[in-house]
């Protein structure tokens, strides 16, 4: 009996081993199929989407869906409609293939897209801004602030948010209400006709009070006293200085009237009555002079300071000029304006005329005379600024070039206090209270063609009327220290002023517009 001694090997059998590798065999087909099967439908999947962009976007023959049709396979035909039917309906586009024969089909509404659209696109619709926003669709809440809350009409109003144009139209209504109801500028409006109006002024306005000729006549005066234009709000202290606005009407002129209580007022002159329209107070400034700006509504008001203010009375603006650039002048309590408006002449130290420009608020050019400058004035066309001070020497200096084109002595020969001019003359006043008139037309050998005598002391003020046919000038050192004089004849008119006129200390005078109103400042501050 023999038995096996060999455990380590064991033999299979060839059965076996044919099926495992048949199996083997099999496995790497099926991978082979697998690889092929997926390659195909890659590349089946790249044709699909490429075909469905043909379809949907054009392809590059761009025929169409009957040329694309044309070139796929019925199998890829197969793979497409199988794809399709997970898409839905209404996701797909819808080719018009009629042209023309459905323009009279009803159109489909938009709603049920509408609806899709915003079932699924909530999110994206809610974080879209608009593009743009129209400023006249924002409204404002009223109860926002405690200043809108003012633009309510009443307390208890319930509409709290307005749109822009109704705030705007509130904001008006209030400023009307409120500001304007203080600081009045109706003045400045013009009326309806008030071209016909001024022709008419220009050739039949009442050319002094109430004096109706055209040419007025010597010796006496018709004039009516009126109640005093600052009756309301009268002046604490004495009137340093009066001024019509030049182009406001003639028959209601708009006055400023100023002085040491540094208050600023004005007021629209009547015959019977006068009415304040606004005031304003200057803390810092002792007023010394004010005069408008030409017929642009502004002021210029000045004192013992070397600052001055230039006051918008249209726009209520103050504005603050706090010295001049390259002067060391202390006081600019003197001042002119020119007519039109553009320059501000003030009397600087040793013999300096300052000349400032009225809308820069900025220096110009200075003007040099002898001595100390104590009286100017610009001629009505503001080409030519008069000049005098304490060598009682006239300078005329053109305002074009700058230089001096005439001086010559006054008659008098004391230190000239006050200068007026007029289209056809010009009034130089002394401190022997002599005023001489000259002409303008004698451009040699000047020599006065009337010298006044009237006064016994300083003459501080002179004025000429609109057409130059009175000048009145006074001293603030006499009690009615007053005088008109009727320039054509040289003589003073001698029925006004009377010893029993009311005048007191006159400080301060000017006339209006078309010479309808004489305005005399006094030393109790009335006017």
């Amino acid at each position: 009996m023999i038995k096996s001694t060999s455990m380590g090997t064991k033999k299979e059998s060839p059965l076996v081993a044919a099926s495992f590798k048949s199996k083997e065999e099999e496995n790497a087909k099926k991978r082979v199929d697998n690889k092929r099967k997926h390659s195909r439908e890659t590349i089946e999947e790249d044709e699909e989407e490429r075909r469905l962009t043909a379809l949907l976007f054009g392809g590059e023959k761009d025929g169409g869906l009957s040329d694309i049709e044309g070139i796929i396979s019925n199998k890829e035909h197969t793979v497409i409609e199988e794809k399709l039917k997970n898409y839905r309906d209404d996701k797909l586009f819808e080719l018009d293939r009629d042209g023309d024969m459905n323009q009279g089909v009803e159109e489909v509404s938009n709603s049920e897209y509408d609806e899709y659209d915003s079932g699924n696109d909530t999110k994206g619709s809610s974080e879209d801004k608009p593009a743009w926003i129209d400023e006249d669709d924002i409204e404002t809440d009223l109860m926002k602030t405690n200043r809108l809350k003012k633009l309510r009409q009443f307390r208890d109003e319930k509409v709290s948010n307005v749109s822009r144009s109704e705030l705007e139209q509130r904001l008006r209504t209030r400023f009307e209400t409120t500001t304007m109801s203080n600081s009045r500028t109706d003045w400045a409006k013009l009326d309806a006709g008030d071209a016909e109006k001024e022709v008419e002024n220009q050739t039949s306005a009442a050319p002094v009070l109430s004096t109706s000729m055209k040419k007025l006549p010597p010796q006496i005066l018709q004039l009516l006293r009126c109640p005093d234009a600052n009756q309301k709000d009268p002046n604490q202290a004495a009137v340093q200085a009066v001024h019509f606005h030049p182009g406001s009407d003639p028959d209601k002129p708009l006055m400023l009237t100023a002085g040491l209580d540094k208050t600023l007022r004005f007021f629209q002159v009547g015959e019977e009555k006068s009415e304040k329209i606004h005031g304003i107070h200057f803390d810092r400034l002792p007023i010394y002079s004010a005069k408008f700006l030409g017929d642009s509504g502004k002021v210029v008001v000045s004192g013992r300071r070397s600052f001055f203010y230039i006051y918008d009375a249209i726009g209520g603006k103050l504005d603050l000029v706090p010295r001049i650039m390259g002067r060391e002048e202390k006081s600019l309590e003197k001042f002119t304006t020119s007519p039109d408006g553009r320059i501000i002449a003030f009397l600087g130290n040793d013999g300096y005329i300052i000349l400032v420009d009225a809308k820069s608020k900025q220096w110009m050019f200075d003007l040099k005379m002898n001595g100390s400058a104590r009286a100017i004035t610009f001629s009505p066309n503001s080409q030519y600024l008069l000049a005098s001070g304490s060598d009682g020497d006239v300078y005329k200096f053109d305002m074009r070039t700058r230089r001096c084109v005439e001086r010559f002595s006054n008659e008098d020969g004391t230190i000239t206090s006050t200068l007026a001019s007029s289209t056809k003359h010009f009034a130089v006043g002394a401190e022997s209270g002599v005023v001489n008139l000259y002409s303008n037309l004698q451009m040699e050998n000047r020599t006065p063609i009337k010298s006044i005598m009237n006064l016994h002391t300083s003459a501080d003020c002179s004025q000429f009327n609109h057409d130059g046919q009175i000048l009145a000038f006074s001293t603030r050192r006499e009690k009615r220290g007053l005088k008109l004089l009727h320039v054509p004849s040289g003589t003073v008119f001698s029925n006004w002023p009377t010893s029993k006129t009311p005048l007191s200390y006159v400080w301060s005078l000017d006339f209006s517009p078309q010479s309808k109103f004489l305005a005399i400042g006094n030393d109790k501050g009335k006017c």
